[in-house]
């Protein structure tokens, strides 16, 4: 089979925060405890409770930002609960997922794991079962510099100097289980908390980023009509987008459903595009970002009873990159999303198992993306075949995005061979540039789209170099079945400047 791809230099589509390959990390299952966190007394290597191998591979995957503490778990969950001395802490009830809640990793041990992994922080506040006091007193304790109840309570933690956290949600899944709320009740609460919540903008750099739950289009429309004359208070609007429910397990599934999951990547780029066309036609002197704050794979095997925990597959991985290729084109509105989650619950990046660690077919595929952060995005055409989903959706055999580096002098591009059966010869047509040097180009791939890692076999689907040759402005890739191919090449940026 064959394709080709066309990368225009000419056409930037928007510079790619960073943020929009971000994680999500909720107290459910062993996505905290066992996994980020094992206390400073575990026989398992720790930096003050922070598990140091997890925290080591989110730092090797450079994380932009992670979002905590949830999630439904958000919404009954009162910060005070995990602050202050260990031995004054008392153990809560996880409302929502069913188990106990010790609080032994709180907001001071959460902002200590971003600076070790070198992320931002994205905090969700209390809105279903909380007060704007409560709200407003957390920013405080983060991010205030004077010297008041809340920071002495900061400092008396040992940490001195403001945490600086910008990126906050007013709730999460309002309309759900934050409260079960209408759209113009949430509206009314969302008007609340965001209008004292900006009275401490000085307290960080650029302002408080304030993100409000959304929804489906009906909830949106309702939400942001209400929000009329007070849209200066929302900064980004979230979505929660999760697919995958048809299959039993990320192992178990037909040929049928694996192109319903690619199939999926269009469903999720049309739901992205109508909430871009809503927040422009509300608000076109000022631009709202989109919050994919809740993205991924969920399959049945993945219940509350076990912790949502669910095995991650090669096929996963090809979701992903084809999701973040759609992500990437669409970089001018949406300004974040954080996949669910990150270690061993849903589609997670880490699997852990008491002292072993799995790095996922997922983190790898974030791996590869590294290059494209802070890039810009540029015009990528596909010309290829289609198949037909069980939907009716025709999938693209090829999924592609194509970013140029800060200092212009280098491009990324991705390309995800979605065929079971077929490899791909690409030919990449580069408009605008000659192509320099030799590619650094490496394949994501193995024998079955099922292959996954383990514990037994931690290297079953993990990056390896592969060769791309090099044309005059364009270059020639061939792409196994079943596979991610990111290649990043030197380009003469005198020719496009």
């Amino acid at each position: 089979m064959d394709a080709q791809v066309r990368v225009d230099l000419g056409r930037e589509l928007g510079r790619i925060d960073p943020n929009i390959h971000g994680s999500f990390a909720e107290h459910l299952g062993r996505c905290v405890y066992g996994g980020l966190w094992v206390g400073p007394n575990s026989p398992i290597p720790n930096e003050d409770g922070i598990r140091r191998d997890v925290a080591e591979a989110l730092r090797e995957l450079e994380l932009p930002v992670l979002r905590w503490p949830g999630g439904c778990f958000a919404d009954n969950y009162h910060w005070d609960w995990g602050v202050g001395p260990a031995a004054t802490r008392q153990p809560r009830h996880n409302l929502w997922w069913s188990q106990p809640e010790p609080n032994e990793f709180g907001t001071n041990e959460f902002l200590r794991l971003c600076r070790v992994v070198g992320c931002e922080p994205y905090i969700c506040l209390n809105v279903g079962s909380g007060t704007v006091e409560e709200a407003l007193g957390w920013v405080e304790y983060c991010n205030s510099s004077q010297d008041t109840y809340y920071t002495r309570q900061r400092r008396l933690s040992g940490h001195k100097e403001p945490y600086g956290v910008r990126y906050w949600g007013v709730g999460n899944e309002n309309w759900g289980c934050g409260g079960t709320m209408t759209p113009e009740q949430y509206a009314w609460e969302y008007r609340k908390y965001a209008t004292y919540l900006r009275r401490m903008d000085d307290t960080v750099r650029g302002g408080l980023y304030l993100v409000a739950g959304g929804h489906t289009d009906g909830w949106n429309f309702r939400f942001l009509r209400e929000m009329r004359g007070a849209l200066h208070l929302v900064d980004g609007l979230s979505l929660h987008l999760y697919v995958g429910g048809y299959s039993a397990s990320a192992t178990d599934f037909t040929e049928e459903q694996y192109y319903r999951l690619m199939g999926d990547v269009i469903e999720m780029e049309t739901a992205v595009r109508r909430a871009v066309y809503l927040l422009e036609e509300v608000s076109p002197g000022r631009q709202i970002g989109l919050i994919v704050d809740e993205w991924g794979t969920w399959y049945p095997e993945a219940r509350v009873t076990s912790g949502l925990y669910q095995q991650n597959a090669l096929r996963d991985a090809l979701y992903t990159a084809c999701a973040l290729n759609m992500f990437n084109r669409h970089c001018r509105q949406v300004a974040m999303t954080n996949m669910a989650q990150t270690v061993n619950v849903l589609q997670s990046m880490i699997l852990t198992c008491g002292s072993q660690i799995v790095k996922t077919p997922t983190y790898w595929v974030y791996y590869l993306f590294r290059p494209h952060r802070g890039g810009t995005a540029l015009g990528c055409d596909v010309c290829v075949c289609s198949v037909a989903d069980s939907q009716g959706r025709e999938v693209p055999m090829v999924s592609a995005s194509a970013s140029r580096s800060q200092d212009g002098k280098s491009l990324t591009v991705t390309l995800v061979n979605v065929s079971l059966e077929e490899g791909v010869d690409v030919q990449v047509e580069i408009q605008g540039s000659q192509v320099r040097g030799r590619p650094e180009a490496w394949v994501l791939t193995a024998e079955d789209v099922r292959a996954h890692n383990s514990f037994e076999c931690p290297e079953a689907v993990v990056p390896r170099e592969t060769s791309v040759s090099t044309e005059g402005s364009g270059l020639r890739a061939t792409l196994p079945p079943a596979s991610v191919v990111s290649a990043t090449l030197a380009i003469d940026e005198r020719s496009w400047v």
